[in-house]
């Protein structure tokens, strides 16, 4: 009798564990390979500054396989004289990072990338600079278009999933992932957004507009990438 109770005991304690493993829920922050998680803008006179910041897998492939993501920081600026060289210095969080710009004549903008983290702050400070004369040209005050209320990815990608539910069980194999996800935060007139790039194995994208603030899926398209 005694060890028909421990045998019934041990039933029990084995059903439990799989009920709550079968029930645990994804984790696809997990499988997140691309997130730009902040844009800061800023302009003075006819100077303009587009900052953002994230992190990404390095080398950067769109193949469906989640790697190991290293900071960025892209910087973008217009400015009315294109024959300049320019160079910026960005203060954020009482540190100074100096970069030269290259320009890039398809969009008409100088640019640069560097590997920096996101410093979450509200406001950074971009300095332009003539590169050759070292002569100080503009002063921009560049603000964080995040809102107090942006989801973090957690929270995103939860409720995306909610959504689309079918596009995510569809690449789920025994509560493993079967692709990757791209995150970017987007802004459109002082609005936020979120583009969820659901990557296979094949390089077949399902691509994602969310609200930032609410989560909701907004529209949807599929996409082949290489």
């Amino acid at each position: 009798m005694k060890n028909k109770f421990k045998f019934t005991c041990c039933l029990l304690i084995i059903s439990l564990f799989i009920l709550c493993g079968c029930g645990k829920q994804l984790d696809l922050s997990q499988y997140v390979s691309e997130y730009r998680s902040n844009i800061y803008i800023g302009t003075n006179g006819d100077y303009s500054a587009f900052i953002s910041f994230g992190k990404k897998e390095y080398p950067y492939a769109a193949d469906g396989i989640a790697a190991n993501e290293s900071d960025y920081c892209e910087i973008a600026l217009t400015a009315v004289n294109n024959t300049r060289v320019y160079k910026v210095i960005i203060e954020c969080n009482d540190k100074k990072y100096e970069s030269e710009l290259s320009f890039n004549n398809v969009h008409m903008i100088h640019k640069a990338t560097l590997t920096l983290p996101d410093p979450q702050a509200q406001k950074i400070n971009v300095i332009a600079f003539d590169a050759e004369t070292n002569n100080e040209i503009v002063f921009i005050v560049a603000e964080s278009v995040k809102k107090e209320n942006t989801l973090s990815v957690p929270q995103l990608l939860k409720s995306v999933y909610k959504d689309n539910k079918q596009t995510f069980d569809k690449l789920t194999q025994k509560n493993q992932f079967q692709g990757e996800i791209h995150v970017r935060l987007l802004c459109n007139e002082e609005k936020c957004y979120y583009y969820v790039g659901v990557v296979d194995r094949m390089g077949k994208t399902r691509a994602i507009l969310a609200d930032a603030q609410s989560g909701k899926t907004l529209a949807t398209h599929e996409s082949e990438q290489n």
